[in-house]
């Protein structure tokens, strides 16, 4: 589905809670608007168990230079049968079969019972020819499926507080897109599933996409495949904004002015003055003051494409005004310097008053094309430098006939009163202009 006429979907931040154990958050990295991040987090809690044993931290944290946690955990193997693997077919059905994310970081427990074991790390898996992909873990798990009780706490990241049981990712898997998936639990979460949960542990999938074009096709498409429904999530946050908009600027007229002003440029300080008082004295609604300020929005505008338009014609009228005065002097001009010779040869008082005559008409065509430039000159700056409709207000009766317009468009049956110096004969005047726009 294509997005070009999109807004941008990538604000600041915000989070939408797709159900009891899903979360999908989407901003854009701070400092850095051309990088998004989609993060959907799916809390495996409450439908998976977790066995938590003491470890040998105590001694190995003084050995060791990378500290270990002081509890050994094993999560449930089903975890990535059902939560993890389908990812992966989702990406690569998204991204093509080759679009396979790289296993980074694993450990695997092979043998009888919880209490009789070894384990088996992501560099045993590339020493045994497993391919060290999602898709390679996948094949060697269900091909060893008697033997894998699960996977443990894989690395332990103590300045964060994470223990990471899975880590896999691939980067560039498109020219706009790299994507993550970790399955991991926070030691700073820890009450709150002791608390809610009755758990030691909350495990929780992280997937992170990271995106330089926030409308890409693919991603949306992927957030499809995994089963969230991106649509239905953007329009209900675009409703509750609509919502909380309407609900500011019906309670106060200065939210109402500040949403017309930032909305619609063209509407100077009093075309909203009079537009508020309008719908403040007649308790219309907001969707009718949005209707105004979106058709006295386009009567401006329409008026900036008409004013030059008019200049135009006008440029071009005063331009052949020039060319015929410039013809006429011409003629004049090469009339008087023929009566100039005949006077020579021929003097008389008769040719010494046409010379005279046509010297007057001369000087008149002189300072009717010292006039024509000055409006060519002004013309020409006009069409250049559009007169900014900003700086020219709207009369009353142009609002007033918006107002009984935007009830009409919208179906509101309320009777309008004006300022009683306002011509009903000019309201109705600027309704057809508006209705023609």
């Amino acid at each position: 589905m294509k997005n070009d006429n999109t807004e941008n979907r990538f604000t600041e931040k915000f989070r939408a809670v797709i159900d009891e154990h899903t979360s999908l958050s989407m901003f854009n990295k701070e400092g850095k608007k051309d990088k998004s991040f989609c993060v959907i987090r799916k809390d495996l809690a409450r439908n998976y168990e977790i066995e938590v044993d003491a470890s040998e931290a105590p001694v190995l944290n003084k050995i060791l230079s990378d500290p270990e946690p002081y509890e050994s955990s094993l999560a449930d193997i089903k975890i990535l049968d059902n939560e993890v693997f389908p990812i992966n077919e989702a990406i690569k059905e998204v991204y093509g079969t080759e679009e396979d994310l790289l296993l980074y970081s694993i450990k695997l427990a092979v043998g009888g019972n919880p209490s009789d074991y070894v384990t088996i790390s992501q560099g045993d898996l590339i020493r045994f020819n497993v391919k060290p992909t999602l898709t390679g873990l996948m094949d060697f798990i269900r091909e060893n499926q008697e033997s894998i009780l699960g996977f443990l706490d894989a690395e332990y990241v103590s300045e964060e507080g994470n223990v990471i049981y899975l880590n896999c990712g691939k980067k560039n898997i498109s020219s706009n897109t790299s994507i993550k998936l970790k399955i991991l639990a926070s030691m700073q979460q820890r009450g709150y599933y002791l608390q809610e949960e009755h758990k030691y542990y909350g495990l929780q999938l992280y997937l992170i996409i990271e995106t330089f074009k926030p409308n890409d096709d693919k991603l949306l498409e992927l957030l499809k495949e995994l089963g969230i429904d991106w649509e239905l999530i953007f329009f209900r946050r675009r409703l509750a904004i609509h919502d909380w908009t309407e609900i500011e600027c019906e309670h106060n007229s200065e939210n109402l002015k500040n949403y017309l002003q930032s909305k619609y440029d063209n509407l100077n300080f009093f075309d909203l003055n009079n537009i508020t008082r309008l719908i403040v004295s007649n308790q219309l609604p907001f969707i009718v003051a949005d209707k105004m300020g979106s058709l006295l929005y386009k009567m401006k505008n329409e008026r900036t494409t008409n004013y030059q338009v008019t200049h135009q014609s006008q440029y071009e009228a005063e331009f052949n005004h020039k060319e015929t005065i410039d013809e006429q002097r011409v003629k004049i001009i090469d009339r008087i310097n023929d009566l100039r010779r005949e006077q020579q040869l021929k003097p008389s008082i008769k040719i010494d008053k046409e010379i005279q005559t046509l010297r007057m008409e001369k000087a008149d065509l002189d300072k009717n094309k010292r006039k024509v430039l000055e409006n060519i000159s002004t013309l020409k700056a006009k069409m250049t430098d559009p007169e900014d409709v900003y700086q020219i207000s709207l009369k009353k009766a142009e609002i007033a006939a918006s107002a009984q317009l935007a009830c009409t468009y919208l179906g509101i049956d309320q009777k309008i009163t004006f300022d009683r110096d306002i011509d009903m004969t000019e309201v109705m005047k600027y309704q057809e202009e508006l209705t023609n726009i």
